[in-house]
């Protein structure tokens, strides 16, 4: 790196009407500020004013002002810092381009206050190849349009091509959703589940803890009333007392219920 040694020699000139060398220091001993030149602006740069330091005093940079721990730009100035790197770090935050990290190894970067648009409906949070994996937010807190999507932490909602995977026992407003039966004869009827819990009466089980636990088997009830036997519509046998299978010979017969 090429340097020049500072010689000192004193000078009888006007510093303000005195053009100083390109790249030569000059001190001004009445003030006693530091100002450098460029070989053609009077009196050169200031550097530095201010003597001995004191804790109120302010110090300049070219145009930048540094007062205690504060550096300002002029006014309506930008204040650009660009390294020969690309990097600027500051307190444990790297700045590199367009792109902000951390410094060392904690989980982010934490804001402490709201993160707020300059514009309304004009900036995305992602992009169609730049996805957040996870969005961790707060029950009632998401306003999608001015609809509000809220949950109590203990449903989950699937979306996929095939449609809405909903949690057992969902509704419209207050009215729950009607289910269709899980088998091809019952897939097009609305149905109700029963479940169905069987103890052989060895576990000391309450009744309240058999039916906590998840159910054995369920039998759907079918909601509507037809001339089909019951059991055969939805694909099931059914076996009478004298040993017959039940078939469709009783077809003519009105279902009471089915399932």
């Amino acid at each position: 790196m090429a340097f020049r040694k500072l010689v000192g020699s004193y000078k009888d000139y006007d510093l303000a009407t005195h053009v100083i060398e390109d790249g030569y220091l000059a001190v001004d001993v009445d003030t006693g500020s530091l100002r450098i030149g460029d070989g053609v602006t009077p009196g050169g740069t200031e550097v530095s004013t201010g003597g001995g330091g004191g804790g109120g005093s302010a110090s300049t940079l070219g145009d930048l002002t540094a007062t205690g721990s504060t550096i300002s730009a002029p006014s309506n100035a930008d204040l650009t810092l660009i390294s020969s790197n690309g990097n600027v770090v500051v307190e444990g935050i790297r700045f590199a381009g367009t792109t902000i990290s951390t410094e060392d190894s904690t989980p982010g970067i934490e804001i402490q206050g709201n993160l707020i648009p300059s514009q309304d409906g004009v900036f995305t949070l992602g992009s169609s190849t730049r996805r957040w994996q996870t969005l961790f937010v707060a029950a009632e807190t998401i306003d999608l349009g001015g609809a509000i999507i809220s949950s109590d932490t203990t449903g989950s909602l699937t979306i996929s091509a095939t449609g809405a995977t909903l949690p057992s026992g969902s509704k419209v407003a207050t009215q729950p959703i009607s289910l269709l039966g899980k088998t091809s004869g019952t897939s097009k009827r609305p149905v109700e589940i029963v479940p169905i819990f069987v103890s052989d009466g060895s576990s000391s089980l309450t009744d309240a803890q058999l039916l906590a636990k998840t159910a054995d088997l369920e039998l759907e009830f079918n909601g509507t009333v037809e001339e089909v036997p019951v059991y055969t519509e939805a694909g099931q046998t059914f076996t009478l007392s004298d040993g017959q299978a039940l078939s469709t010979q009783y077809a003519n017969n009105v279902t009471l219920f089915q399932f």
